[in-house]
């Protein structure tokens, strides 16, 4: 990520940094309250914050790769990196995700009522308040970088309050109510639902980091705004070739195939490529989208050669004739 792209590296660093301390320390107080409770809901939700910790670490480690790489290397930024390490990371979670269902699996076919868990209810709660804040900064960055690791870190501390909020209700009842026997199905049940969000976590990291991996075309709205910009400079361009469009690790980028007047001096073709391009951007800035916009100048047609060397000869003569 640039600067340029509406925030500063520093602060999408430091974020991720904090993020990744908050989830490292209270990581062995979540071991500590797993251990001390019989809950297949705080185990499960353990599981999760393992995923956290790893998850937020790449996500540290990739911005501060990409801070530090030499531009003159990846002209085009390191946004594949951050694509490999998210589904690296989703990869890391099937494996979390097959634990936590064996747990609660367990618990499910046999239901014990869950005792000792006040210290993970003080743990739970405190995931709650940090990951909502955390989520909340995350998602104001996100939304100004458009950057996959930022994206996927603040789904991550989301799916995380989510989780443990609903770990943190279900582990009061369950430790309150000892009387009725469904009351301790409910600490499985729980896990289920940890789970449930865990797979959803691991579909759309999947899906974001195999779509930017392949490098796909820009949606239809932005593939509109291309074409009311070239609409706008229709008059400066004589020929539209190829309009290729590609989203790249988080960033937009649009090549455009013009073919101008063979008459015209390199600085008019020059003027007329910075009109359109500043055009488009403006179009993408509309929506506060920015994007990369590069022109390729075609080779005129034959039929264009053509008509420009009659019209030449025929002033020639014209003026041969005149003299």
């Amino acid at each position: 990520m640039r600067e340029g792209w509406g925030v500063s590296e520093t602060s999408s660093q430091s974020l991720s940094f904090q993020a990744m301390c908050f989830v490292a320390v209270l990581f062995p107080f979540y071991v500590y309250a797993a251990s001390q409770a019989n809950s297949a809901a705080l185990t499960t939700d353990l599981l999760a914050t393992s995923f956290d910790l790893t998850s937020l670490s790449a996500c540290w480690l990739v911005l501060r790769i990409a801070h530090r790489s030499k531009a003159e290397r990846f002209a085009y930024g390191l946004g594949k990196l951050e694509n490999l390490a998210e589904l690296m990371i989703a990869i890391l979670q099937v494996i979390l995700v097959l634990v936590a269902t064996g747990r609660a699996v367990a618990g499910l076919l046999n239901p014990e009522p869950v005792h000792g868990a006040g210290f993970g209810l003080v743990v739970t709660a405190v995931a709650v308040a940090g990951n909502l804040y955390l989520h909340i900064k995350a998602r104001r960055l996100a939304r100004i970088a458009r950057s996959p690791v930022l994206i996927a870190q603040a789904r991550v501390h989301l799916v995380s309050a989510t989780s443990s909020g609903a770990v943190f209700c279900v582990t009061v009842i369950t430790s309150s109510i000892h009387g009725v026997e469904w009351i301790a199905l409910l600490d499985p049940i729980v896990s289920f639902v940890v789970i449930g969000f865990m797979i959803f976590n691991i579909y759309e990291m999947v899906a974001s980091s195999l779509g930017s991996l392949l490098d796909r075309a820009i949606n239809e709205a932005g593939q509109l705004r291309i074409l009311r910009a070239l609409t706008r400079c229709f008059d400066d361009f004589e020929e539209l070739g190829d309009i290729r469009t590609r989203s790249h690790g988080g960033r937009m980028m649009v090549e455009l195939h013009l073919g101008f007047d063979p008459a015209w001096t390199v600085a008019r073709a020059r003027e007329a490529v910075a009109d359109l391009t500043a055009k488009v951007k403006e179009e993408f800035a509309s929506v506060g989208d920015q994007v990369e916009v590069a022109v390729v100048l075609m080779a005129p047609t034959p039929r264009t050669f053509s008509a420009t060397l009659a019209q030449t000869e025929s002033e020639t003569a014209r003026t041969a004739t005149a003299q």
